[in-house]
């Protein structure tokens, strides 16, 4: 399995926050400092961003959201909040569509209503070559 870091803070239910395109944990660091008192905060960077920069970037949602599940398996979390923002979005849609037994609660923030568009999003190796 791919590893990729993930971000984990706090005791409690645990609330899994995925960040959108470009974006990192980093980004959620509010976030973390309030609902760390309250809740076990898990905050992934996705493949190709962040603190996981340098692993290997996936070209589709269901190969990330599949790589999210194999991860909170990993960390034996069975039941768990999940909020994603933007393509984070996506991704948790993905999610709760093979895995919505596990989600409990499910929040899409700043995303569109479906999961996967097609050409939506170039990869983020495409990304570094336009750089």
């Amino acid at each position: 399995m791919q590893h990729i870091y993930i971000g984990d803070e706090g005791k409690g239910f645990p609330l899994i926050l995925i960040h959108g395109f470009l974006g990192s944990s980093k980004m959620w660091e509010p976030q973390i400092n309030f609902f760390k008192n309250h809740f076990r905060v898990i905050t992934p960077d996705l493949p190709g961003f962040g603190k996981s920069n340098k692993a290997k970037s996936h070209n589709s949602i269901q190969s990330i959201a599949n790589l999210l599940m194999d991860c909170l398996e990993e960390k034996k979390i069975d039941k768990f909040y999940l909020l994603g923002h933007s393509m984070g979005g996506m991704i948790v849609q993905e999610m709760a569509k093979k895995y919505g037994n596990k989600i409990v609660k499910l929040i899409c923030y700043s995303t569109g209503p479906r999961g996967e568009m097609p050409g939506r999003f170039e990869s983020v190796d495409q990304s570094r070559e336009n750089l």
